[in-house]
């Protein structure tokens, strides 16, 4: 616990929890992160699903490092989210589950652009069933993320 109130009196802490613009603009980037990364996932996930057919496979590979951006514009706002309010968050089971979701997503999402590195424009049905997962996985993410406002 003393980890946990170190990080909410922390620089980052206080400005998240304590100024009248930390906390909004913060949960802004987090948006845009979010935005960023879960778009691209889904727009891989749908296209290997077999929608946007005129669109090959392969040529969603490059957007792999937009969503690596957004991944890594969530990890420094959701850091800084959670110095926040690290005393309440580390308990709370819809944010671990969150985490636990987000890192599988990112996982799901990486097998199946290594499809689009491959070139490879043919998918298999194992393929779109992964699509399917991470799609999924994302969505549910989204949900355990406002789900913390609530679970306690």
């Amino acid at each position: 616990m003393d980890a946990l109130f170190w990080l909410e009196d922390s620089f980052v802490g206080m400005t998240v929890s304590s100024t009248q613009w930390g906390y909004p603009i913060v949960l802004s980037l987090h948006a845009v992160g979010m935005a960023s990364l879960v778009g691209v996932a889904l727009m891989l996930t749908i296209k290997v699903l077999g929608f946007g057919t005129s669109i090959p496979v392969t040529s969603m590979a490059p957007y792999w490092r937009v969503a690596l951006g957004g991944f890594f514009l969530n990890l420094v706002s959701g850091t800084a989210l959670f110095c926040g309010n690290a005393s309440e968050l580390f308990f709370n089971l819809a944010f671990r589950i969150k985490i636990a979701l987000v890192f599988a997503g990112l996982v799901l999402t990486w097998w199946l652009v290594r499809i689009c590195i491959k070139r490879v424009d043919a998918v298999s049905v194992g393929q779109q069933w992964l699509a399917f997962l991470a799609m999924a996985t994302w969505i549910t993410a989204i949900i355990f993320g406002r789900l913390i406002g609530y679970w306690a």
